[in-house]
């Protein structure tokens, strides 16, 4: 994994799910944060891609519905950049 990405994907978490606390958020997911709709949905993966520098095919993404998953594919996506 890159250095730092775990931090950074971390503090677009924050942005997006400011009520969720900083330990818990490595374990976040779409069916444990009632907040976490299709709107937070788009506007983490917005974040995510800005923060990263990647562009976000969100069909790609469609199944990072949790903060590992996520972490996962941005690793994988810079990767191969």
């Amino acid at each position: 994994m890159q250095e730092g990405y775990f931090e950074r994907l971390v503090g677009c978490f924050e942005m997006v799910f400011p009520n969720l606390s900083h330990s818990a958020i490595p374990a976040a997911s779409h069916a444990g944060i009632a907040e976490w709709d299709s709107v937070a949905q788009v506007t983490l993966l917005s974040l995510v891609g800005e923060e990263f520098g990647i562009d976000i095919d969100f069909e790609e993404f469609e199944g990072a519905t949790s903060f590992a998953a996520i972490l996962q594919s941005v690793t994988a996506k810079t990767a191969s950049a």
